[in-house]
């Protein structure tokens, strides 16, 4: 959890493949806002929450709008099957009386994948033979492959095809984009597949500790943006997201291989609540 270090599923094709999912903070102008008249600005806040509530009603868009602390004021978390949607919709909210006076501070653009270490059922199958000492041709051995090989498709399935957390269970979201090393003798990318999944098992056995506390959402921007992989945290508990991330960075993986962008942190905000949240 936390760092996800994972390729695209290679066996997907156009159409087959993850969704687009995008990143996008801004900052207020509050001079150009000042200059807007008190109606215009009532109307502007009015317009801004409308295209919120249209888009968020609107079939395959999933959006996220936050109120960012520090680095931005505004955040928009938005996926689609549609990378047309996603430009779209950039373009909307900056068309807006609310949007003219919004400077995009950071944005990231990435596309939602399969684990390329996702374990197999070939592995839980070695697991079942080595470790709990079953017979390939048991009728036990037998159920338990398939019941594992359901539950790792249903994953896959997750990860291609994300649903967003609700915000009542998780108000609080973090994200940071994230690399993995190339330097000599730290060279993520010179290590065999097998050393690699070894080093995403140990992580990810490690993430398991914060089921219920934490749920994240892992995307790959490699020839999409300026990082490789995108992160993002959904918690109701500020101290989950420093407690996993601080734990994560003695993880073998990250220690030797680890490179982390800027982190942004951000509550949900909620249909109505926009003019409070940002002080208009």
């Amino acid at each position: 959890m936390a760092d996800p270090t994972e390729k695209s599923d290679s066996s997907s094709g156009p159409g087959a493949g993850g969704w687009p999912v995008l990143h996008l903070f801004q900052r207020l102008d509050r001079a150009a806002w000042r200059h807007l008249t008190p109606p215009e600005r009532a109307a502007a806040v009015e317009e801004f929450e409308e295209v919120v509530q249209r888009c968020d009603s609107e079939e395959g868009l999933q959006l996220i709008v936050t109120g960012v602390i520090g680095k931005a004021d505004l955040g928009i978390l938005a996926i689609h099957p549609s990378l047309e949607r996603i430009q779209r919709l950039g373009q909307e909210f900056a068309a807006t009386a609310l949007g003219s006076c919004l400077e995009t501070t950071y944005s990231f653009l990435s596309i939602s994948e399969k684990s390329e270490y996702i374990s197999t059922t070939g592995d839980h199958a070695r697991k079942l033979i080595d470790v709990e000492g079953l017979e390939p041709t048991s009728a036990e051995f037998q159920q338990k492959v398939t019941a594992m090989a359901e539950r790792m498709s249903h994953y896959a399935d997750m990860r291609v095809h994300p649903q967003l957390p609700g915000g009542d269970e998780y108000p609080v979201i973090c994200f940071y984009p994230m690399s993995k090393k190339r330097e000599d003798g730290n060279n993520w990318y010179a290590l065999s597949f097998d050393e690699r999944k070894r080093l995403m098992g140990s992580h990810a056995n490690a993430g398991r500790r914060y089921a219920g506390r934490v749920t994240q959402l892992i995307t790959s921007s490699t020839g999409l943006d300026d990082w490789e992989w995108g992160v993002t945290l959904f918690t109701r508990d500020l101290k989950a997201i420093r407690d996993i991330v601080y734990e994560m960075r003695y993880d073998e993986g990250s220690a030797l291989y680890g490179l982390f962008g800027p982190f942004y942190v951000g509550v949900r905000v909620e249909n109505g609540q926009l003019r409070k949240m940002l002080q208009l």
